[in-house]
């Protein structure tokens, strides 16, 4: 039997994933497949344990390289998209962070190539196949602008969940921002993962998503982060992102706000700009006019009566003085 207790040894699948070649699930396929040879020899059978460091390992023919394990946190914008080989040309968004950083990586997910926000960028198979496990309590909160008429049996809908082509979505949290006639703002979190979900899933009550921002992915989120612009994950990081706390499973508890935002006076809530202008607050009725003095006396008492008290009061007017409302 093979002796596993070095610390250099692995598991091949395992190699390979951490390698950023694929997740490890899809390099059992490739070594299931005779894809993978090691030392020259074609391996098909699973649990080979090898050492990346002193042995040959290839696959289709090219050297596996097992570079030290790097993860980021990128903000997509609109446009680029998540493979990693794309035949048209377009802008990946491992190259935001290739740019400087000459890794294989690979993203965790993807995203729509119109959408944008956070996406984590990584050459850790562990990472990205814990990430992507089904059932993984790991939360996302996006922001939407949608266009349609609004209605809270709407929004009551996807909380309950709406069936698409491909099954239902399961209950989605909504928290509406600001409702209009035309246009609303919201943040959603969805509880499963589905092709263009909250796209179609909003689609499919009446309202079209026209902006989908991802602001969170469990702890992280868009704070300090410019479009375009990455940061390294810490162990921490990455360590909390495989376990998340209780916090990391709820779709509340932002620290960052949505685009074209501001932060509350209260902290830890977040507002959408108003691009209609504040309205001046209302002068109480009883509070003087700048500039001018109080009245006293007659006059200040007529004041606070209404109209009709004055109409009716019994009292003549003193002389020179004309009665409102008379």
């Amino acid at each position: 039997m093979e002796d596993t207790t070095n610390s250099s040894t692995e598991r091949l699948h395992k190699f390979l994933a951490r390698s950023g070649a694929a997740s490890r699930r899809e390099c059992e396929d490739f070594i299931r497949n005779g894809r993978v040879t090691v030392d020259g020899s074609v391996v098909r059978s699973m649990g080979v344990v090898v050492d990346g460091e002193q042995q040959d390992v290839r696959l289709d023919g090219e050297r596996v390289h097992c570079d030290p394990a790097a993860s980021y946190v990128v903000y997509k914008p609109p446009g680029v998209v998540c493979t990693t080989d794309d035949q048209f040309g377009r802008t990946a968004v491992t190259d935001l962070v290739r740019a400087r950083f000459k890794r294989k990586l690979f993203s965790v997910g993807r995203m729509e190539e119109e959408s944008e926000g956070l996406i984590i960028v990584t050459n850790d198979g562990d990472l990205a196949s814990k990430v992507l496990k089904r059932g993984h309590p790991l939360r996302q909160t996006w922001f939407l602008k949608v266009h349609g008429i609004y209605s809270p049996d709407k929004i009551n809908q996807l909380r309950e969940g709406v069936w698409l082509s491909d099954g239902k979505t399961g209950p989605i949290w909504v928290q509406v921002l600001r409702a209009g006639p035309n246009v609303t703002t919201l943040l959603a979190s969805p509880s499963i993962s589905q092709h263009r979900m909250l796209r179609r899933a909003f689609a499919k009550v009446g309202l079209v998503a026209d902006k989908v921002v991802r602001i969170r992915i469990g702890h992280l989120t868009t704070e300090n982060l410019k479009e375009r612009g990455w940061r390294r994950l810490s162990p921490e990081d990455v360590a909390r992102l495989m376990t998340p706390h209780a916090d990391d499973q709820q779709p509340m508890g932002l620290k960052a706000p949505p685009p074209s935002g501001r932060r509350a006076k209260n902290a830890g809530t977040y507002s959408v700009e108003s691009s209609s202008k504040p309205q001046r607050a209302e002068r109480s009725r009883s509070a003087p006019a700048r500039g001018r003095k109080p009245p006293t006396g007659r006059r200040a008492a007529a004041s606070r009566r209404g109209p009709q008290e004055r109409r009716d009061d019994p009292r003549p007017p003193s002389s020179g003085r004309r009665v409102i409302g008379a």
